[in-house]
């Protein structure tokens, strides 16, 4: 705003429009998904984790055969290394993203019912008083 009015002064009272914004109506909608895909209660982070710990066994299974085929213990060495632990801290990392997709799920669901039950709470708490109110007049 400010630099409309600098540029406004600038050009002797002329109007100046300022470029639209990035994130206007054409760019909201990557912004919104992205922000669902995001949220505690989504499911995409789960299967992104079950994804990941399945390319990690399938990075396990590479170095198997690759090992399997050789009875020379210092040429199996490299297979194992490279893809055999690459793999279980592939797998590890998917289990770790699964967890916490998990823990952000219930915890979301937790909040809906808290919220749900201080919303009953308090309508309980309005019954009982306008009750209270009736019973003590009549």
């Amino acid at each position: 705003m400010t630099d409309v009015l600098m540029a406004e002064t600038a050009s002797g009272g002329e109007e100046v429009h300022e470029p639209p914004d990035p994130l206007g109506p054409a760019g909201a909608a990557p912004v919104r998904r992205l922000l669902q895909v995001l949220e505690p209660s989504s499911l995409v982070p789960t299967y992104v984790g079950i994804a990941v710990v399945a390319i990690g066994f399938a990075l396990i299974g590479i170095a198997w055969a690759k090992v399997a085929a050789l009875t020379n213990v210092a040429l199996q060495l490299p297979y194992v290394v490279s893809a055999g632990i690459s793999g279980l801290a592939v797998v590890m990392c998917g289990v770790l993203i699964v967890n916490v997709a998990a823990k952000r799920q219930d915890a979301a669901e937790r909040a809906r019912q808290m919220e749900r039950l201080t919303g009953i709470m308090a309508e309980l708490k309005q019954a009982l008083g306008t009750g209270t109110g009736r019973a003590e007049s009549g």
